[in-house]
């Protein structure tokens, strides 16, 4: 489901990228050398909308184009670990409620400007959080 959402938001939603070489992209003639920008939230919404049983072999093509392509810095790895470790302590609240939300604007990456979560206290825990 991580790489699921990640695809839908797209970390980096647009990349600039040079050509390797000569040749054409989606019809137009590029030079070696020559700026390209990738909108990645298109290519990667091209899958459709957000699925959270999809089969990642579905999606396998991407390759987490999302953060990024070819040779850079990526802090991807880094990205990755963080929200398994968000995942992995919010399994230890079953029931988990958001209870509303709001979204960023003006951010370059898609983010949350409030979002509450709450745990149910008809999961048996009787937290709040």
């Amino acid at each position: 489901m991580v790489e699921e959402a990640l695809r839908v938001t797209s970390p980096t939603p647009v990349m600039l990228r040079s050509a390797a070489r000569a040749g054409r992209i989606g019809g137009v003639r590029v030079e070696a050398g020559e700026r390209v920008v990738i909108a990645t939230l298109l290519c990667t919404g091209a899958y459709g909308p957000f699925a959270p049983d999809r089969d990642p072999a579905e999606t396998a093509g991407l390759r987490r184009l999302w953060f990024g392509a070819g040779p850079h810095f990526c802090l991807g790895p880094l990205a990755m670990a963080e929200i398994r470790a968000v995942v992995g302590a919010l399994r230890g609240f079953p029931g988990l409620v958001i209870s509303g939300r709001r979204p960023a604007r003006g951010v370059l990456i898609p983010a949350y400007a409030r979002l509450p979560v709450r745990a149910s206290r008809r999961a048996g825990r009787g937290r709040t959080s």
